[in-house]
């Protein structure tokens, strides 16, 4: 579910061709002209690829291409910007990318609460082609003079799209922020009808975010029930990455915000829930993970969860390491093997030290140190402090320790004689077998914990599929139909059978 990015963006205008007369090395001259303010704050990229366009979303995992960032702040217009060798790259400097041709776009990324690189606020350049060896181009010039374009919306009598300012959270982070959520809807919605709807709180995973209502509305239309019960497919996005719905020293008091501001006005506005049994909890990946700790946090406000492929539950098994292990180490294994964080069918296809090296690019927002920014402590620089040196991979253990705190797993054992009761029959995990992402072992130890204790939950590991074959229409309509049966909905769209046959 991740959204790459808008067909306007792809539109970059017609490419300038750059033969450079220089033979000095690969660098690129940056300048903005003021469009955004005289002064910009924030950071800048350089997305490099041999194909048609460069990625303006951020780097790929799977298909790793030359990506630059440097950080800006008081950054005058018309003020020369110079990324070279001291600039922050996943693989190298820009004059030892290797042979092209080459297209080059810049990026300007305001600091907000999106995890996009490329979003309204910011700005890029047009693309360059650069066909001369890196290693004698000379200085490219690139303009930050496109502004990013505003998201598009098209009304829909089944969708609201909502946003609400958060008072919590923008006095917290001293920046303004916003909840949102697109709402859904059924077709004979009525906001006056004495008894509220059940509602269904959908997260996505990681890069998604309410604008995908739109998408998540065609999967419902799948279940039987999309008449009764209403969707909120809310925002997890943050500057950081996915907030995972977590009171977070670094990213602030996410699940708070939501339970106090957030949901109350949804629940009044839209004639939802309004009460724990018509209220209930799903989400994919990253999302699978923030719903599952929103029950546990919460148990007695929802009537249960469905968590789809969770991102890792226990930390044992966080990805492919163990993070409480002495001598732990994200970046190899006890026999000294990189460690894979995903995989194409059983083939390790992504390691976590070169996706660290892009994260690092990135800086704020990447797909593995998002999780730094949830579940660290604040270092003495003001950023999260690091799971793990990000040069030798070695995890520090006072951080491994203050991560237990969000080690779901680790929190239901500890807790079990308080949580056992308040979450009988709520807890709904389905995970893939062969997750992209390794995701299944947590998942396992977990449902090894439930057998163990006869506890009543389901936990289904899905065989012959990966991260992204968990989720689909007929999951949907499961989760819906044990849904119903929580409230006792009757199914007023079952098709009749037809007379019987004549004897």
């Amino acid at each position: 579910m991740i959204e790459f990015f808008l067909a306007a963006l792809a539109m970059v205008q017609e490419p300038t061709l750059l033969e450079s007369e220089e033979t000095s090395p690969l660098v690129f001259s940056i300048t903005h002209d003021g469009l955004k303010g005289d002064s910009l704050t924030g950071r800048v990229y350089v997305s490099m690829t041999r194909g048609p366009l460069p990625p303006l979303s951020g780097p790929n995992p799977h298909n790793p291409e030359p990506f630059f960032g440097i950080d800006v702040k008081d950054w005058k217009a018309g003020e020369v910007l110079i990324i070279d060798d001291a600039a922050d790259a996943g693989s190298g400097p820009p004059h030892a990318i290797g042979e092209g041709p080459w297209s080059a776009v810049a990026i300007y990324r305001a600091i907000n609460d999106h995890s996009r690189l490329a979003i309204e606020g910011g700005l890029y350049s047009e693309k360059a082609i650069i066909t001369a060896d890196p290693s004698e181009a000379g200085t490219v010039n690139l303009s930050l003079d496109i502004p990013v374009p505003e998201r598009e919306w098209k009304e829909h009598k089944n969708l609201r799209l909502v946003h609400m300012d958060s008072a919590l959270l923008s006095d917290e982070l001293n920046r303004e922020i916003t909840h949102g959520a697109c709402v859904i809807v059924p077709d004979d919605y009525d906001p006056s009808r004495v008894e509220p709807y059940p509602v269904m709180y959908w997260i996505g995973g990681y890069g998604s975010d309410h604008y995908g209502g739109r998408f998540m509305k065609a999967l419902f239309t799948g279940s039987d029930y999309d008449d009764q019960i209403c969707r909120v497919v809310l925002s997890s996005q943050c500057y950081n990455g996915h907030h995972l719905f977590v009171d977070s020293e670094n990213n602030g008091s996410r699940l708070t915000a939501f339970l106090t501001e957030f949901l109350p006005a949804l629940e009044k506005t839209y004639n939802i829930g309004k009460s724990p049994e018509m209220r209930m909890l799903a989400g994919h990946s990253d999302g699978g993970w923030a719903a599952l700790w929103m029950l546990i946090q919460q148990p007695e406000f929802f009537s249960g969860v469905w968590s789809l492929a969770p991102s890792p539950i226990s930390f044992n098994h966080f990805f492919t390491c163990d993070i409480y292990e002495d001598q732990a180490n994200m970046f190899i294994d006890a026999e000294g093997n990189d460690r894979p964080i995903a995989r194409n069918g059983l083939t390790p296809s992504v390691f976590v030290r070169k996706l660290t090296a892009q994260d690092d690019v990135v800086k704020n927002g990447g797909i593995l140190s998002m999780y730094d920014w949830v579940f660290s402590p604040i270092a003495n620089d003001g950023r999260a402090m690091y799971l793990y040196d990000h040069e030798t991979g070695a995890v520090n253990k006072d951080v491994a320790t203050a991560w237990k705190a969000y080690d779901i797993v680790d929190i239901l054992q500890s807790n079990w004689e308080t949580l056992r009761p308040k979450l009988k029959g709520k807890i709904n995990i389905v995970a893939a077998e062969y997750d992209t992402y390794f995701l299944e072992d947590a998942v396992i130890e977990l449902q090894e914990f439930f057998n163990e204790h006869h506890f009543d939950a389901h936990i289904q590991i899905k065989p012959n599929v990966n991260h992204g074959g968990v989720f689909n229409t007929i999951l949907i309509r499961q989760m819906d139909e044990w849904f119903a049966r929580t409230l006792n909905l009757e199914n007023k769209q079952v098709k009749p059978m037809g007379p019987n046959p004549a004897p």
